[in-house]
């Protein structure tokens, strides 16, 4: 069993939120009917993709590899989500507040690895991961509205 310290786990936990993050993007595209909200999805599931390829590096800095997400945990997760929005009467709002709860819960994780004594860069990073995870929000949030 590899046991991690704070700064290991705490980026493993924002790496691997970015991950299932990317997946569930991914599977709220194929869920609704709205292009544009399907466009909007797509575009934010490449964006935490991209996030958790980032992040990669600075986790092996540290001496510990990055995970790997828990696929049948994953494939639960978005038969729910796709059930609740096709139950919901509108899809469409019910996928949008899945993402932004989750969206919460990564913004949650990267100010508790910013808490962490980690190198400048790596702070730099999750600066970074950080206000594109805001800007996430606000356009969830636009059409939510």
């Amino acid at each position: 069993m590899l046991l991690r310290d704070e700064r290991q786990a705490a980026l493993n936990r924002v790496e691997t939120l970015c991950i299932n993050s990317a997946d569930d993007y991914a599977s709220a595209a194929t869920q609704t009917d709205d292009a544009a909200l399907a466009a909007l999805f797509e575009q934010l599931g490449q964006e935490r993709r991209g996030m958790a390829e980032a992040l990669a590096p600075h986790i092996r800095a540290l001496g510990d590899l990055p995970q790997d997400p828990d696929p049948d945990r994953e494939a639960l997760d978005h038969v729910v989500v796709g059930l609740k929005a096709l139950l919901s009467g509108d899809g469409g709002a019910t996928l949008v507040e899945h993402r932004l709860r989750a969206e919460d819960a990564l913004r949650e994780a990267v100010l508790a690895a910013q808490d962490a004594d980690l190198p400048e860069h790596t702070h730099a990073a999750l600066a970074g991961m950080l206000a594109g995870i805001d800007r996430a929000r606000a356009r969830l949030l636009e059409i939510r509205a």
